[in-house]
């Protein structure tokens, strides 16, 4: 009876002095920059602020027994300069529940003061760091939780009938409840967890549910379903001290992502009937990394964290449909000045196709999207730089809706012209940077027949047919501008520049031709490898 009135006591002090819930603090994440980047999704969830590593005091002393005798609170709150016998009380029971290091020594210091916040925060009491009367009743009664998350006073409960395992719900990280408690407890029973059971599902039962599952032979994705739970309630369950199981073979990502950087393209593939990835499935135009805070080349694999909404503090902007790439970088949309639609920077739309960023990929809204929806964590990540063709790159930019500030759905392509000289129209307009038409197709094609351009003949006169506007400029000497004028293109489809035929080799005698033997077996055929893969 003395131990059961104790017990309710401890429980009515611990009841009225239970504070407020704290807020959670919300996790951030690294962005381009080593900033941080706020996601707002589940993915990423929330987690409650950590409290700071207590200063312990030097030279533990032995562990004195446990006891559940009830001892008088003192007359009023012992704190941080008190020096008693209560304070000497104090230091033993606390030493004895784990929570204290130190000597015991009746005065009330700083190791005292942490390891009496640390039992409090435990004993879901204010944490204040002071001996209250609620704090102390709880310390010296059969309610009092140790270090270790036991109750080392309280009278042992009578243990109830096992009952059959019913699957009710999938458990996963930020879910609570009385079947989390069980989860917990059960992982707890086979060695797997060793926290307190709270019935709250956070980084340590994530933990624990993949080491269980890894152990177990099933895919640890730290999501405890409907196949974990069975298992986990099942006496097939392996426990931590037992062989473990082979871990089953990953089934291969959908897609892989090969990010241009020459040409700021990314491109998505998915893989053939021999499981390459070989099947393009979708190109994107890009912003990469600047020459003073480049994308990094070479090949990652996608991390699990994403946001529906990223914040970059450093440049006070943000952006949707964030996806991991490495720890520093991530695939996101164009920027945003606030996380409203209404609120997107031009700027930032107009310079896709260039270099831009401070390492992420900014894509368009719709194929920052894709990526979010259909790209898992496993994703390979290729960044590379291709083989320099501008065209091609802009063909993939649509125009902003202005009003609406959403992209315009990419023209239908318009059949391709005719080539041939005589063909060329006899009404010229100069040909600069940005300018599209069948003109600018007919003097890429001539400047390709002539050898200096290389590049997709697009009908769009952007660095590449500059570039070798320029070169034919100058070895003809004309004025370098890289524009073609009437001059540059009055030459370019002159007469005398087209190339002479070459002269037919004179005849000479045919050997005899020798018979070829008959191929004994078909042979082996070389899979084609895609281009631009890199």
């Amino acid at each position: 009876m003395k131990r059961f009135l104790a017990l309710m006591l401890a429980l009515l002090a611990f009841t009225a002095a239970l504070p407020c819930a704290a807020p959670a603090e919300t996790i951030l994440w690294e962005d381009e920059n080593g900033q941080v980047i706020r996601g707002d999704d589940g993915s990423i969830g929330f987690a409650p602020a950590a409290s700071p590593e207590p200063v312990q005091e030097p030279t533990p002393t032995p562990s004195p027994e446990v006891t559940a005798t009830p001892r008088p609170a003192p007359g009023g709150t012992l704190q941080y300069g008190d020096s008693s016998e209560d304070v000497l009380a104090a230091q033993e029971q606390l030493t004895a529940l784990g929570y204290y290091h130190g000597t015991c020594s009746g005065r009330f210091l700083e190791g005292t003061q942490s390891a009496v916040r640390r039992f409090q925060q435990l004993n879901n009491l204010p944490q204040t760091g002071k001996l209250d009367a609620a704090t102390w009743i709880v310390l010296f009664s059969e309610a009092a939780i140790a270090r270790d998350g036991s109750t080392p006073l309280a009278t042992p409960s009578p243990v109830p009938e096992a009952t059959p395992f019913s699957f009710a719900r999938t458990l996963q990280y930020g879910d609570s409840g009385d079947d989390v408690a069980a989860l917990q407890a059960r992982l707890s029973e086979l060695g797997f967890y060793e926290a307190k059971v709270s019935g709250g599902f956070y980084k340590v039962t994530r933990s624990a549910v993949k080491a269980f599952q890894t152990h177990n032979g099933l895919l640890a994705d730290g999501v405890a379903g409907r196949q974990t739970q069975e298992l986990l309630f099942s006496e097939a369950a392996l426990p931590a001290s037992a062989e473990p199981l082979p871990s089953p073979t990953p089934e291969p990502t959908k897609y892989t992502l090969m990010v241009d950087v020459s040409n700021q393209i990314t491109r998505a593939y998915t893989y053939d009937e021999s499981g390459e990835y070989t099947v393009l499935v979708r190109e994107m135009i890009c912003s990469t990394g600047t020459r003073s805070n480049p994308t990094p080349l070479g090949t990652t694999i996608m991390p699990s964290k994403r946001a529906r909404w990223g914040y970059f503090p450093t440049w006070d902007s943000h952006a949707q449909y964030l996806t991991r790439i490495d720890s520093a970088n991530a695939f996101h949309s164009v920027l945003y000045s606030a996380p409203d639609e209404s609120t997107l920077s031009v700027k930032s739309f107009d310079a896709l196709g260039t270099p831009a960023s401070h390492g992420c990929v900014r894509l368009l809204v719709s194929d920052a999207k894709w990526i979010y929806d259909n790209c898992k964590a496993g994703t390979i990540i290729t960044v590379y730089e291709g083989e320099y063709d501008p065209e091609y790159t802009m063909t993939l930019k649509p125009t902003l809706n202005s009003g609406t500030l959403r992209e315009n759905p990419l023209p239908e392509p318009t059949p391709t012209p005719t080539y041939a000289r005589e063909n060329f129209p006899t009404s010229y307009r100069t040909l600069s940077r940005g300018k599209t038409g069948e003109d600018v197709f007919m003097v890429q094609c001539r400047l390709a027949e002539l050898g200096y351009y290389t590049g997709t003949i697009t009908g769009g006169y952007y660095g590449g047919t500059i570039a070798a506007v320029e070169a034919f400029q100058r070895n003809h000497g004309l004025s370098v501008d890289g524009a073609a004028g009437q001059q540059t293109q009055a030459l370019l489809f002159s007469e005398a520049l087209d190339p002479t035929p070459a002269a037919p080799p004179e005849a000479t005698p045919t050997p005899e031709a020798t018979p070829t033997p008959a191929p004994t077996g078909e042979p082996e055929l070389t899979p084609p490898i895609p281009q631009n893969v890199g």
